[in-house]
């Protein structure tokens, strides 16, 4: 317990510290994108804090395996270094044990990782366009000025505001003119307000108190009395970046058909499943002599990592795109890195301790 206790400090806190770097390199470069936004008038800068939250969340998925995975190469190539793993050989404490330990630890980091890819980080996906999508309508509705007529989106006609107060909150004497298909619509009202609707994110031009002319291509003429009518001057852009498939979520993704929904949930599954196989990579990987550095096999775990990864993207673009069937699909490049496991083990323990862990006995014994 006090060898566990001891690498389970050491792992964590190296894992922390990397964590925390990656965290950096990735942030800063969408923070310098956010305040670019934000200097265009684009995006509000009260929104750049959040939005770099969501960001930072929908990327630890991905994140936490490698810095775990970077954090057992340096923490165990120090103990090789420092000897201390051959003082603990010497006491019966061997690497299998200490994998063990590790395997462990990975096991509770890979649940996070599961409930991140699976539940947390689509939500975040979807909150960031969410956003993003309101702050853009907010900066187009922001020019809306009295006295003036403006266009309704999409060219479906115009509306002219007398008056209006500071918040827009309330507005007087307003004209409305809208033009579709065999007929022209005329609203006028003496107050109303605008309201933004929640779901669909589009936002209305509500009139109360006021008169409807409907004018037909025939000759028709038709006139209203309204208390309340609303008429949709900005319809969100919202739809097409929230139906991505990055932000559904992942009970949605169940109840879809299609390749591209089912490579992101065999996606979502590989990040908890990864952060196990690279651990006992790690572990393996990390074993050094005494000539060696202290991160001599730092090069060769990146170059690992970048297969493994690159691997995983490639299988998810063919299954999108159909070009291999779902039961192949990210599978494959699990059973290399399970293979290598297994190389590396019979290399490092021999033939006979591999068998004997996956459950073979020597016959005669």
């Amino acid at each position: 317990m006090i060898i566990d206790r001891y690498l389970f400090k050491e792992t964590i806190f190296t894992w922390l510290s990397v964590l925390l770097v990656l965290l950096l390199i990735f942030c800063s470069k969408h923070f310098v994108r956010y305040m670019s936004d934000a200097a265009a008038g684009e995006l509000p800068t009260a929104m750049i804090i959040q939005l770099l939250s969501l960001f930072t969340i929908s990327y630890l998925a991905l994140l936490i395996p490698f810095a775990f995975y970077l954090a057992i190469i340096i923490t165990l190539g120090r103990l090789y270094k420092e000897n201390e793993i051959t003082a603990a050989e010497a006491c019966g404490i061997g690497i299998p044990r200490i994998t063990k330990s590790i395997f462990q630890l990975s096991l509770a980091l890979a649940l996070l990782v599961g409930i991140l890819s699976l539940g947390i980080a689509p939500w975040a996906e979807y909150s960031q366009y969410e956003i993003r999508n309101q702050a853009k309508s907010e900066a187009e509705l922001s020019f809306i000025s009295p006295g003036k007529f403006h266009e309704i989106r999409g060219n479906r006609g115009v509306f002219y505001i007398e008056e209006m107060s500071a918040n827009n909150s309330q507005m007087m004497n307003l004209f409305v003119q809208i033009k579709e298909n065999n007929k022209t619509d005329i609203f006028t009202s003496r107050t109303g307000f605008l309201k933004r609707d929640e779901a669909s994110g589009d936002y209305f031009l509500v009139m109360k108190d006021g008169f409807r002319f409907e004018y037909f291509s025939n000759g028709g003429f038709r006139q209203h009395q309204y208390e309340e009518s609303g008429v949709r001057i900005y319809q969100s852009s919202m739809d097409g970046d929230i139906n991505k498939i990055i932000a559904q979520s992942t009970a949605k993704l169940i109840s879809m058909d299609g390749n591209e929904s089912m490579a992101e949930i065999q996606w979502r599954l590989s990040m908890p499943i990864s952060c196990v196989l690279l651990a006992l990579i790690a572990v393996l990987l990390s074993r050094t002599g005494p000539r060696d550095g202290r991160f001599g096999k730092l090069f060769l775990a990146l170059l690992v990592y970048i297969a493994y990864v690159y691997s995983l993207m490639a299988s998810k673009s063919l299954l999108g795109h159909g070009e291999i069937p779902a039961f192949v699909g990210l599978l494959w490049p699990h059973i290399i890195a399970l293979m290598l496991i297994v190389y590396l083990a019979k290399n490092q323990f021999g033939k006979t301790w591999l068998m004997m862990q996956l459950g073979f006995k020597r016959q005669g014994a």
